[in-house]
């Protein structure tokens, strides 16, 4: 091999190479505790996702169906099985080396290691073959040595994918925050072809860069060349830090070996993101189960359906409230205390029925702000029908609000109805669309009155 194709270790000095060694004897130690600060650490990111994600989707998320709202979901899951798969990772890391290092302590105590021709209730024979399939303890402990290292640098280069696809998903967010909402549609139907065009034109580039004849040619090898360094600045600057590892492997593992294997990771991975988004699709509907169903058992309908979230004695304090609550399941005084939501998808419905009017310019900025809170507090109780039994209530007196420790927004009342009925009852909330004639439900919330004796 010529030296202009020799590896950049190779031209350590002795010094360097001594001191890498004395590092590489000594990082056993340093897994142990980086693994499990990693565990520790991913144990607690589905927490903040999930926390993050409602602040999101609930604040900012102006579309509740369609590729708006389903990319984020997907962005979520996606996150959320990268930290599953992370967390084994770190997990078997840490296992193997424990398990390392009880092994290199028996050496220590045994430095003989496995001593087949004194193993008791055995042949000769079964003691050979047993010698032929396990060989010596020391060479055991460096092959598992090697296998944990392995583990470690996969289980950054997760760490590094993890970084990669929370950074894209920020760069989609504030596209749909920051550009969408200050643009016509027209204007954003033409971005969203120009992106998607981008990415086709992208992933053709790939493929035709990789085509054996065209690689061979010395455009075609400019082509492969520069199509790499567009995916570079995909990595969002994790590009050199993951080449190490990568490079690496596709250098020393066959590619057929390589290739069956990142098949494999491929497989389980997807099928860990399918299982996950699965789970999440169901937690933030609420009500379906894909994979937990059962026979006699339904959620499609509200008066037929206890959901806690609605209810603030079983919610806990810091969730969001999907649509509306009231203050129990069961009460017992003569009135309803309703918090209904007013989350951003519903304020692009909103602004189509009640667009704001024109103010005078002569109003100071403190008088146009007081017409326009007078203003917006006239429009949503024209709009929110409230319903108790089959009563509905002409004045709904909601009021402007922020609940819980979210600080969430939406309108607050306390109703004192007169039909009450002991047992069941039903509350409806809807809303008034002035271009139909019937109103839109947003939610029934079924309670139990139980007057005091």
């Amino acid at each position: 091999m010529s030296d202009n194709n020799q590896s950049p270790a190779s031209q350590l000095t002795p010094d360097q190479q001594d001191k890498l060694r004395e590092l590489t004897t000594q990082s056993w130690n340093l897994e142990l505790a980086i693994s499990g600060v990693a565990m520790f650490a991913i144990l607690q990111l589905p927490d903040l996702l999930e926390s993050a994600f409602s602040y999101i989707r609930y604040n900012y998320m102006t579309h509740t169906d369609g590729p708006a709202a389903m990319l984020p979901s997907l962005a979520y899951s996606l996150i959320r099985a990268t930290c599953h798969v992370l967390f084994a990772a770190f997990l078997a890391n840490f296992v193997m080396r424990a398990f390392w290092v009880g092994l290199v302590g028996l050496l220590a105590v045994f430095p003989s290691g496995i001593r087949y021709n004194r193993i008791p209730f055995s042949t000769p024979y079964a003691q050979q073959r047993l010698s032929d399939e396990l060989g010596p303890l020391d060479r055991y402990i460096l092959w598992l040595d090697k296998r944990c290292n392995i583990v470690f640098a996969l289980a950054f280069q997760f760490v590094f994918l993890l970084v990669v696809v929370a950074l894209l998903y920020l760069v989609g967010l504030l596209i749909y925050l920051v550009v969408q909402p200050n643009v016509p549609a027209n204007v954003w139907f033409g971005v969203k072809i120009a992106l998607g065009t981008l990415v086709a034109v992208f992933y053709l580039a790939i493929i035709l860069s990789n085509q054996k004849k065209i690689k061979q040619t010395p455009r075609g090898m400019q082509l492969n060349y520069r199509v790499a360094k567009v995916g570079q600045l995909m990595m969002l600057g994790m590009y050199k830090h993951t080449s190490y590892v990568t490079n690496t492997f596709y250098s020393n593992i066959r590619p057929g070996k390589l290739f069956q294997t990142a098949a494999i990771f491929m497989v389980v991975f997807f099928v860990v993101f399918f299982l996950e988004y699965t789970n999440d699709f169901s937690s933030t509907s609420g009500r379906m189960s894909l994979l937990n169903g059962r026979h006699l058992y339904s959620t499609r309908i509200d008066s037929l359906y206890i959901e806690p979230t609605a209810y603030d004695n079983q919610r806990p304090e810091d969730a969001f409230i999907d649509l509306a609550s009231i203050q129990s399941d069961v009460i017992r005084e003569p009135y309803l205390r309703l918090f209904i939501a007013y989350p951003k998808a519903l304020d692009t419905l909103l602004k189509q029925v009640a667009p704001e009017p024109v103010w005078s310019d002569t109003l100071s900025r403190q008088a146009r702000r007081q017409q326009y809170a007078i203003w917006s507090n006239q429009q949503i109780n024209k709009l929110i029908r409230i319903t108790v039994n089959d009563s509905a209530s002409a004045q709904p007196n909601l009021l402007f609000t922020k609940a819980g420790l979210q600080e969430q927004y939406g309108w607050q009342t306390v109703l004192v109805p007169g039909n009450l009925k002991t047992g069941r009852n039903l509350l409806r909330v809807a809303l008034q669309d002035p271009r139909k004639k019937e109103a839109d439900e947003l939610v029934t919330i079924p309670f139990w009155y139980v007057p005091e004796p």
